[in-house]
């Protein structure tokens, strides 16, 4: 078994030898039953926790996004806890530097246990949101700076999904985010070819973002106290995002709607009153047109829970 699993593994992070720019991920993929790491649910589930994490990636135009994070877990019923967490994003590149707090994401989780035979088929659903802090209207030096450099999405939105194993060493998991309010008051807008310069963004005025549906396919092995975990998360985009022009034109951004593939592995280690993961994740595939901000190349993720 352990054999196939290796070998699964290697055929699931094969196609990171391709380049390939995205993640697009707008909050939902990294949070209660669409999380990868199904230990965070399972294992533990009935203490509270805080934790830590940095996340570091390489975003759009090779800027960096750095994102410190407190988080907490608060048991309120058998199989069932809430969840919050709060980013602090420090964004830098060719633009300048950008920093302060993100977008805060508050979610519930409960675990049905449907199989009572030795599968144990278990069944998790999240509801919860992202609600945005700011009206992603930041500027630099009097220029407005694009959605790659701010905060916030500029939007509530509502995040939903649900996730169930497969046996002992698969889980699928399906998710979708909707924006809710737009309050996005971004002012980045050009006519230039983003591939002609460096300080070319995608344009984002007045941005108005469509929802993302998840699937998510996850392999994993666990052992006393460590386990790996990996596959494939794909994010549909569902239509086609709108900007706003200060003479009030409204514009559809062609290529905006779409596909976008990731490959994600976690590492993890458990003692009693601790736990340690560290997160690799990646695209492979992307939409053409991503002017929400969230492209990332790559991303590494380490974080710490302390089991309260």
């Amino acid at each position: 078994m352990i054999q196939r699993l290796i070998l699964l593994f290697s055929l699931l992070y094969l196609p990171l030898i391709l380049w390939g720019q995205g993640c697009a991920d707008a909050g939902f993929c990294s949070v209660g039953a669409m999380q990868t790491g199904v230990h965070k649910l399972s294992l533990n589930k009935q203490r509270n926790s805080v934790g830590f994490s940095t996340s570091v990636a390489s975003g759009e135009k090779l800027s960096w996004v750095i994102s410190p994070q407190l988080e907490t877990k608060i048991v309120i019923a058998k199989n069932s806890f809430f969840e919050a967490r709060l980013p602090y994003n420090i964004i830098t590149g060719n633009l300048g530097t950008n920093r302060g707090l993100g977008d805060v994401i508050s979610t519930f989780t409960s675990e049905l246990n449907l199989d009572k035979t030795k599968s144990k088929l278990n069944l998790r659903y999240t509801i919860g949101t992202r609600i945005g802090l700011r009206d992603a209207s930041d500027s630099l030096r009097g220029l407005p700076l694009p959605m790659a450099y701010q905060l916030s999405t500029g939007t509530t939105d509502l995040i939903v999904g649900l996730s169930t194993n497969i046996g002992k060493h698969f889980t699928v998991a399906l998710g979708m985010q909707q924006p809710l309010i737009h309050y996005n008051r971004n002012g980045y807008y050009t006519t230039q070819n983003r591939d002609s310069s460096e300080s070319v963004y995608f344009s984002s005025i007045n941005l108005r973002r469509k929802g993302d549906a998840l699937l998510r396919i996850e392999a994993r092995k666990d052992w006393k106290h460590t386990g790996i975990h990996g596959g494939t998360l794909l994010l549909y985009h569902l239509g086609e995002d709108n900007i706003t022009l200060t003479n009030g034109t409204n514009l559809k951004l062609s290529g905006s709607s779409g596909m976008t593939i990731n490959m994600n592995f976690v590492f993890y280690y458990r003692a009693d009153n601790w736990i340690f993961d560290f997160t690799l994740a990646a695209p492979v595939l992307a939409r053409k047109n991503r002017p929400d901000g969230l492209t990332r190349n790559a991303v590494a993720t380490p974080r710490i829970l302390l089991m309260l």
